[in-house]
Formats: structure tokens, sequence, C-alpha cells
């Protein structure tokens, strides 16, 4: 197994479409919410990071999609409009993943997100291609 995690903004985006695929596989067929709501966080994370990328932004361990978005910005003002959607997805990271944050999360609120997410990572798509022509 290898330690050294890749540059590649395409190796980020295989992974991110995995994640966006077990969402959907999740949200169709009645899987545990709470799992499809950390693997949103976990699929906008790895197209923002390979986004940067391919930027030339020097890979970052982060969490948090507000501050992947703040460098987002930085190279195109009109991500912010996805402010929103980074805070909740960054919000259902740390309720799945630590047990004393708590709370529910509703399956409407789930899927609203995700669709929401699929616009940004359709904006990341659009751009990448841009940048590959």
């Amino acid at each position: 197994m290898q330690d050294k995690e890749s540059s590649l903004p395409e190796d980020w985006f295989n992974k991110g479409d995995d994640d966006k695929q077990a969402v959907g596989i999740l949200l169709e067929h009645g899987g545990k919410s709470s799992v499809a709501a950390f693997l949103i966080q976990q699929m906008l994370e790895k197209y923002m990071k390979g986004f940067l990328l391919s930027k030339g932004w020097k890979l970052k361990r982060t969490h948090d999609l507000e501050e992947l978005l703040d460098e987002m910005v930085g190279h195109d003002p009109s991500f912010d409009e996805f402010r929103e959607i980074a805070q909740k997805a960054t919000a259902f990271y740390f309720l799945e993943r630590y047990p004393f944050f708590g709370g529910e999360i509703s399956k409407e609120e789930i899927e609203n997100t995700y669709h929401e997410s699929l616009k940004l990572i359709e904006k990341i798509d659009e751009l990448y291609r841009q940048i590959r022509e």
C-alpha cells in the first residue's frame, strides 16, 4: 500500500465519483441517511481538492469544505455561491464522524444537499474540462 497521496486531479475526481455513486445508491435504496450525509462531504472534498490541484495548489489535509472553498474562490469568485453547501456538508462530516456532536439530519435535507452538491461538481467538471482543452 502506498502512503503517498496523489496530486493528480483525475485520481481525486475518480475517488469522488465512487462516493457520488455510493450516495446515490444509499438514497435510492433507503440506506442509512447519516452515512449518505458523510459521503456527500467526502465526495465534495475530493472534487474540491482535485480542482485545486489542477490549479497548482499544494495538497493539504483538511476536511473543512469552507476552507477549500475559500481557496477555490481565489481562482474563481463565482464558487462563493456554494458556501452554504460547503458549510452543510462539513457539518455532516462532523455529525457522522464524532458521537459527541449528536443531532439528526432529515433524509430530505440530505437529498437536497446532495442535489445542490451535484451542481458544484458539475461546475468543477466544466472548468476542469476547459483547463484540459
